[in-house]
C-alpha cells in the first residue's frame, strides 16, 4: 500500500477516535472541528481533505457502528424466518448488539438522536437489503426499519417497562407484515 493511502487510513481514523472521545461527554452539535483536529493531532485541512463539514464524519462513524452490529449475525445479510416472519433469536441476537454496541447507544441517548434516525435507518434498510433496486421492497423495509428502530428508541431512553421478550415478539409479528407485502 502506498504510503499517501496509509497515512489517509491513519488519519481519518485519528479524527474517528477523537470524535468518539469527544463524542462520550458532548452532543454532536457542541463538537467543532477545531477541537476535533486538536484531539486528533491532525491539522484542520487535513480534515477537509477528507470530509467537507463534521456531519460528514458523524454519518461514517454511525455507518461503521450499524455495520458492526450486523456483523456476524448473518452470513449475507439474509434474515432467518420463522412463523413468517424473522426468527426471533435473530431478533434477540440482534437486540442485544444494538443495545450493547457502545456508539449506537450514545447516539440513542444524546440530546439530537432524532436527527441520526433516518441514516440508522437507511444503513439498516442497505445492509439488510443489498443491492436491491426494487424501489416497492425498499420502502416496505425502510417503513420496517423505522418502526423497528423507533420502537427499540422508546423503549431504551423510556425505560424497559415491558419485557425484552414481549418487544421481540412485536418486532417479530411486525416482520411479518413485511414479508407478507414482498410476495
Amino acid at each position: 500500500m502506498d504510503r499517501r493511502k496509509v497515512r489517509t487510513i491513519q488519519s481519518k481514523k485519528a479524527l474517528k477516535e477523537a470524535f468518539l472521545e469527544l463524542f462520550r461527554t458532548k452532543e454532536p452539535e457542541e463538537i467543532t472541528v477545531v477541537e476535533l483536529c486538536q484531539k486528533a493531532g491532525v491539522n484542520r485541512s487535513t480534515f477537509y481533505a477528507h470530509y467537507e463539514y463534521l456531519d460528514q464524519l458523524i454519518r461514517e462513524v454511525l455507518w461503521e457502528s450499524v455495520e458492526e452490529v450486523f456483523d456476524g449475525l448473518s452470513p449475507q445479510w439474509e434474515l432467518p424466518l420463522e412463523d413468517g416472519g424473522v426468527d426471533r433469536a435473530f431478533i434477540d441476537s440482534y437486540f442485544q448488539r444494538f443495545l450493547s454496541n457502545p456508539t449506537i447507544r450514545r447516539f440513542c441517548t444524546c440530546k439530537s438522536h432524532q436527527s441520526y434516525l433516518p441514516l440508522l435507518i437507511r444503513a439498516h434498510v442497505d445492509l439488510t437489503l443489498g443491492s436491491s433496486l426494487d424501489p416497492v421492497r425498499y420502502y416496505v423495509a425502510y417503513l420496517h426499519n423505522a418502526g423497528v428502530l423507533n420502537l427499540l428508541l422508546e423503549w431504551y431512553n423510556n425505560g424497559p417497562r415491558v419485557p425484552k421478550e414481549k418487544i421481540t415478539e412485536i418486532i417479530h409479528e411486525f416482520s411479518k407484515v413485511m414479508y407478507r407485502s414482498w410476495s
